[in-house]
Order: C-alpha cells, then structure tokens, then sequence
C-alpha cells in the first residue's frame, strides 16, 4: 500500500477540467486581442478594424472599440481596413463637413491616437480583455466546487457562506476596478459600456454550461490518479 505521499495530487478529472477550461479561455481571449478593436499606422494615418469589430450584441456593437495593441502585433488576415473616417482632403468633400462656411474635417488631426488609442492609452479594449478573464475565473470558481465529475456544481452552495462572500467580493471589486473613478485610473481600465459588461458577463458565464459538456469528454485522455 502506498503512502499518502506517493499518491498524485491531480486526479484525471481535474486535469481534464484544467486543461479544456484553459484552452477555452485562451481561445475568449486570443479572439479579443486580436479580432478586436482598430488599430491605427502609418503615422496615424490609416486605421484597420478587426474581424469581430462589427459583431453587434443586444442591439449594439460593443466589439467597435479603441484598440490598446500596436499595429504590428496584428495579424494581417484578421483585419480590415475602413475603420477610421477619411484623413482631411480639402480637395475630397468625402472627408469634411461644411456649414456656413465653415469646413470642419470628419478626422480632426491626432483623431486615431487620441480617440482610437495606442500601445501606451488605456482603453476599453484592454479593459474588456482583462474583465472577460477575471469573470471567467470567479465562474470557474463555481465549477471548482466539484472535481468529480458532479453535474450539479451549485449543490450545497448555500451552505458555503464563506464561498458566496468571495465570489461576490471578487466580482464587487472588479466592478469597482472598473466603474470607480479614480479607482479605475489607478488601475489604468476606462469605464464599460452596458452591452460591454453583458457581453462580459455572457464570456463569463460560458463556463458553466461548457462545464456540463467537458464531463463527457473521457477522463482516460489525461494524466493523473485513477
């Protein structure tokens, strides 16, 4: 008889639920890198907007964001140019607006930095990465509860004060990080957008019912204890 020592701490189970939920997450997350936001180059000049910008969800888009990445962290097949107004063309009426003489261009100079972001701005887009993750372990928190295979991972939960204090703390506090002024500028996050937290908490909550799928995928493909 072994000794408890020479037991493997991580059942096949477990590593089965470690590493699916890892490579659903990483999937969520690659996708809003790089399939989201526009990204500006060539002095600012041209703008690109990602594969998924235009995705509306509950009646608005809020994948059309400002991007925190460089350009050349992109790559070439997930953009598509379009997505900055026209640089000012006092030759092309395309790229102004005129009233009572006035000429006012519809991309004021600076307009891609400043209103599209840089590697250096902080945006909604690196703030919606970063809520999409944190959301996504507080709901892996639940799926935790039951490291057996269990098909109900909110059995007994009230029971476990202490548990539903951490997981509302967590998520209170991630709300705060975000929405708090001043909070959210230490942190360096900018405020979401209804649809944004939504679309945030719909990511985060896609690990619950993937949970109930993983089960039926055999634990006898990963390592660990019997």
């Amino acid at each position: 008889q072994k000794n408890c020592s020479d037991r493997q701490v991580l059942s096949k189970t477990m590593v089965k639920n470690m590493v699916l939920h890892a490579g659903w997450q990483l999937i969520v997350l690659f996708a809003l890198i790089f399939g989201v936001g526009n990204v500006c180059s060539n002095g600012q000049k041209n703008c690109k907007m990602a594969r998924f910008s235009n995705v509306e969800f509950m009646g608005a888009k809020p994948l059309e964001i400002a991007s925190g990445r460089p350009s050349g962290f992109d790559l070439a097949s997930t953009a598509a140019s379009g997505a900055c107004p026209p640089v000012f063309d006092p030759n092309d009426k395309k790229t102004f607006t005129k009233s009572y003489g006035k000429v006012t261009p519809l991309r004021p100079e600076g307009y891609c930095h400043h209103a599209k972001g840089s590697a250096s701005d902080t945006t909604q887009h690196y703030t919606l990465i970063f809520n999409v993750f944190v959301l996504m372990q507080c709901f892996n928190e639940i799926n935790s509860r039951k490291i057996h295979n269990e098909f109900n991972v909110f059995g007994g939960i009230h029971k476990n004060l202490l548990f539903i204090v951490i997981v509302v703390g967590t998520v209170m506090g991630q709300v705060a990080l975000i929405e708090a002024p001043g909070i959210n500028t230490a942190f360096g996050c900018q405020s979401l957008t209804k649809e944004q937290w939504y679309l945030s908490l719909a990511l985060g909550m896609s690990v619950l019912p993937l949970n109930i799928l993983f089960r039926f995928v055999p634990s006898g493909l990963f390592p660990g204890a019997a």
